[in-house]
C-alpha cells in the first residue's frame, strides 16, 4: 500500500498463477498418447490369436487398400505385396513407379491412358489434359484428318490411327463423351452447324461400336454403345480466336470419366 502526494490510497494486487498439475492440460496428451499405445497393443495380441485365414485377409487388405471399392479381391494381383518392398526415390509416390508403393496398389487408369496417348498418339492427338481432381481426361483429334471435307464421311487413311484410339478407349473402364468441333464457316452442304457437328460426332461413336466392314476390315476394338455420349458443339468453343490457327477449331473432343455425361 501506498500514499501520492495528494492523499489517494493506491493498491498494488499480485495475482499468484494457478491452474499447473491436475489442472493442466499437458496429462490429456500424455494420456491419449497411452490409449493409443494400448489400442495397438490389443491389435497385435489379437493379431497373434487370428487364424491363419483372418492374418491372410488382413494383410491382403492393407497390401491392396482399394479393394473395398471394388467387389471382391483387387483385380490386378492376388499375390500379397508388403509396403515398403521396392525402393529408392521414384518418380512419384502417387504412381508407385520405383517408389514406396506397389504399382498393382495404384489405381489411375485415367493417368495410364493419358501416358499411352502421348507415346502413341502424339502424330494425331493434341490437347491432353488431365484434370485429376474431377477424374476426367480430355484430347482432340483434327477434323481435318479424320472426314471427308464437308462431310461426316471417316476417311480410310484415318482408320488405322482410330483404331489405335479404340484399343485405347476399350481399355478404359468408363465412359466417353464425344463433341464435334467446327468453325464459324459455314458446312459446305449448308446444314445447321449444332446438327453438322453432331454427325461426325455420332460418326465417330459408330465407328467404335457398330459391326460394319470397309475394305473387308471391322474396326480393331468394338465397344458397348452405351459407353458414348456424342454432342454436337458448332462453333461455340472454339480452341483459336482472334485469326489464329483455325484448323483446331475443326476438331472431335474426346472427354473420359466415370460418370455418364449423357445422364447430367
Amino acid at each position: 500500500m501506498a500514499a501520492n502526494k495528494k492523499g489517494v490510497t493506491i493498491v498494488i494486487k499480485k495475482v499468484q498463477g494457478g491452474g499447473g498439475a491436475a489442472h493442466g492440460g499437458a496429462w490429456k496428451v500424455a494420456f491419449a498418447d497411452f490409449m493409443t499405445a494400448m489400442m495397438c497393443f490389443f491389435l497385435v495380441m489379437w493379431l497373434m490369436g487370428a487364424d491363419e485365414e483372418v492374418k491372410q485377409e488382413i494383410a491382403h487388405y492393407f497390401n491392396h487398400p482399394n479393394t473395398p471399392y471394388k467387389s471382391g479381391r483387387d483385380p490386378s494381383s492376388q499375390a500379397v505385396s508388403p509396403l515398403g518392398e521396392k525402393v529408392g526415390e521414384g518418380e512419384s509416390i502417387v504412381k508407385g513407379s520405383n517408389g514406396a508403393v506397389p504399382d498393382d496398389m495404384v489405381q489411375s487408369p485415367l493417368r495410364d491412358t493419358k501416358n499411352e496417348i502421348e507415346q502413341k498418339l502424339s502424330d494425331i492427338a493434341f490437347g491432353v489434359e488431365l484434370d485429376a481432381e474431377i477424374e476426367t481426361l480430355k484430347f482432340s483429334i483434327l477434323g481435318d484428318e479424320v472426314f471427308e471435307e464437308g462431310t461426316t464421311d471417316i476417311k480410310k487413311s484415318v482408320m488405322p490411327k482410330l483404331d489405335q484410339i479404340g484399343k485405347l478407349l476399350q481399355k478404359y473402364p468408363g465412359y466417353i463423351l464425344v463433341e464435334g468441333h467446327l468453325d464459324k464457316k459455314p458446312s459446305l452442304t449448308g446444314e445447321d452447324p449444332y446438327l453438322f457437328s453432331t454427325g461426325r460426332a455420332v460418326a465417330i461413336m459408330n465407328y467404335f461400336t457398330k459391326s460394319h466392314k470397309t475394305d473387308g476390315r471391322t474396326p480393331a476394338a468394338m465397344m458397348d454403345e452405351n459407353r458414348f455420349c456424342p454432342r454436337g458443339v458448332g462453333s461455340k468453343r472454339a480452341w483459336s480466336v482472334n485469326g489464329g490457327d483455325t484448323t483446331r477449331n475443326r476438331r472431335v473432343e474426346f472427354t473420359l470419366s466415370q460418370k455418364n455425361p449423357c445422364t447430367e
